[in-house]
């Protein structure tokens, strides 16, 4: 039972995910338009979901989740397996509204870590979850690289918490479909000290980049005392205030009620 409690783990909190985004895309997507056929059989497995998403916020997207079941499947070191899995997920899902990543980025130093890219559409879903993460699922680093930038990518005044990646930390993301290499963003060059970055520039936090660096940041204590810059405390309690403010802003335009929870998978 216990290797089954994992991945139905992943498969209960991915469906409160896409049910959240859904609830709060405009026009509304409703779990019954969602599964069609499926509802019954879904909602007598993973009744939790069902009673929480117009509630509770998830805290991450739908393909992050996917990304830890297939890894924890094959385990981190067959890369292979995990890359042949996933872009087998992404080519069968299809339409506007897929939640799937388009990047997967795999950090190394010591251990391999996978992070994905937001796999939500629209921008105001987007700024909802990358707020999300900052607030309450990305290694504290990572947040307060995020939260140097403001959701309009203007840098904060009086906080800076970019930092500069040492050479003992490879970040190499891929496309989830081709699995073709592709440099960092501007905006990841300017968040991690990425080198070579594009011209591109995705809104701050959007990139497989966070996601992946910041489960090495929970996972190597040694690189966090080597990359991770101080911030001034103060500073960064109103740093969170505004990203809070920010995301219940964004949350009361979708009509959303939070009760200022966030979701627990069951």
């Amino acid at each position: 039972m216990d290797k089954l409690q994992g991945p139905k783990e992943y498969v209960d909190e991915m469906l409160h995910s896409i049910f959240f985004l859904g609830w709060i895309h405009s026009p509304k997507y409703t779990p019954e338009m969602i599964l069609g056929n499926h509802l019954s059989t879904m909602m007598k497995i993973f009744p939790q979901p069902f009673e929480s998403y117009t509630r509770k916020l998830p805290k991450r997207t739908p393909f992050s989740c996917v990304l830890d079941m297939v890894v924890s499947m094959f385990g981190p070191d067959n890369e292979l397996e995990i890359w042949r899995k996933l872009r087998d997920i992404a080519n069968v899902m299809s339409g506007k509204h897929r939640f799937t990543s388009s990047t997967i980025c795999i950090s190394e130093s010591g251990g391999r870590y996978y992070g994905a890219s937001m796999s939500c559409t629209g921008k105001k879903e987007g700024q909802i979850m990358i707020a999300v993460s900052c607030l309450c699922t990305w290694h504290y680093s990572v947040s307060n690289a995020v939260m140097t930038y403001k959701p309009d990518k203007n840098k904060r005044k009086n906080f800076d918490g970019t930092m500069k990646l040492q050479e003992c930390v490879k970040c190499q993301a891929s496309n989830v479909k081709s699995g073709e290499e592709m440099p960092p963003c501007r905006s990841c060059g300017n968040l991690f000290g990425l080198e070579k970055p594009s011209n591109q520039m995705w809104p701050y936090g959007n990139c497989a980049e966070a996601e992946s660096l910041s489960k090495l940041l929970y996972g190597e204590e040694e690189i966090v005392k080597k990359v991770v810059p101080s911030v001034d405390c103060k500073m960064r309690e109103q740093v969170v205030k505004e990203v809070k403010a920010h995301l219940e802003e964004k949350l009361q335009e979708s009509e959303f009620q939070w009760d200022s929870s966030y979701y627990i998978p069951q």
